[in-house]
């Protein structure tokens, strides 16, 4: 009887072969990294942009709601309205800030509106301006591009509290028109400040990286007119 012997070929990988491989395997892993890498930076980009967005509106409705009801005195007993200069430029009636007053309630907490012929109380003596604090020496005027924070600042018994309200604000600016659409520009008395029944304010918000967002979508503008009710 004759027995055959068959040998089983074994094959394997030469060094070349695998040394291709892991070539191709690194520029694959390096194309993936790049598009996570990219598509990160995407969304980070989008998140800081519509933050701005979202800060901005909101700043501008605080805004409306309460300059629409400057100069609100159903009780006339005294001036109430927009507020002439003072020897601190943050609680000035300009390009640079606003101040207005207004009657709305009588501080007794319940909130009704309940005007009293006065404007002492907190939240109806009520001011916005920028700088990067509070303090005068370092607000911002309109036109300086250095990003700092939007302040609204009330007045009441107590003192002056100043309440950020929006951080990276580059510009804020605002304008004054009268009944015909002519603007008053620098109202610095009364007599100005009564005439005034449009307020159109700018307000310019940078993202907080800007290194990682082009420059065509560092900054957002938001302008907008408000039509004073009560004037």
């Amino acid at each position: 009887m004759v027995i055959k012997t068959m040998k089983q070929q074994q094959t394997g990988f030469t060094l070349l072969e695998i040394m291709i491989a892991l070539a191709v395997l690194g520029m694959v892993l390096a194309g993936v990294t790049k598009i996570f890498v990219t598509t990160g930076r995407y969304h980070t980009s989008q998140e800081m942009t519509m933050e701005v967005m979202e800060n901005i509106r909101a700043v501008k409705q605080l805004m409306t709601d309460e300059i629409l009801s400057a100069g609100c005195n159903p009780k006339n007993k005294r001036r109430i309205g927009f507020e002439p200069d003072t020897s601190d430029d943050r609680f000035d009636t300009d390009a640079n800030s606003i101040h207005f007053t207004r009657d709305i309630d009588n501080g007794d907490g319940d909130a009704l509106f309940e005007p009293d012929g006065d404007a002492e109380e907190p939240e109806e003596n009520i001011g916005y301006f920028r700088g990067t604090t509070p303090a005068l020496a370092d607000m911002l005027n309109a036109g300086n591009t250095t990003p700092g924070t939007l302040y609204r600042v009330s007045f009441g018994a107590s003192g002056v509290n100043s309440q950020p309200v929006a951080d990276n604000i580059t510009d804020l600016r605002f304008r004054y028109f009268d009944a015909n659409s002519n603007e008053i520009i620098n109202p610095t008395n009364t007599v100005d400040l009564d005439k005034i029944r449009t307020v159109e304010v700018t307000i310019i918000g940078q993202v907080q990286n800007t290194a990682r967002v082009s420059t065509a979508k560092r900054t957002w503008t938001q302008q907008f007119r408000i039509r004073v009710r009560n004037i």
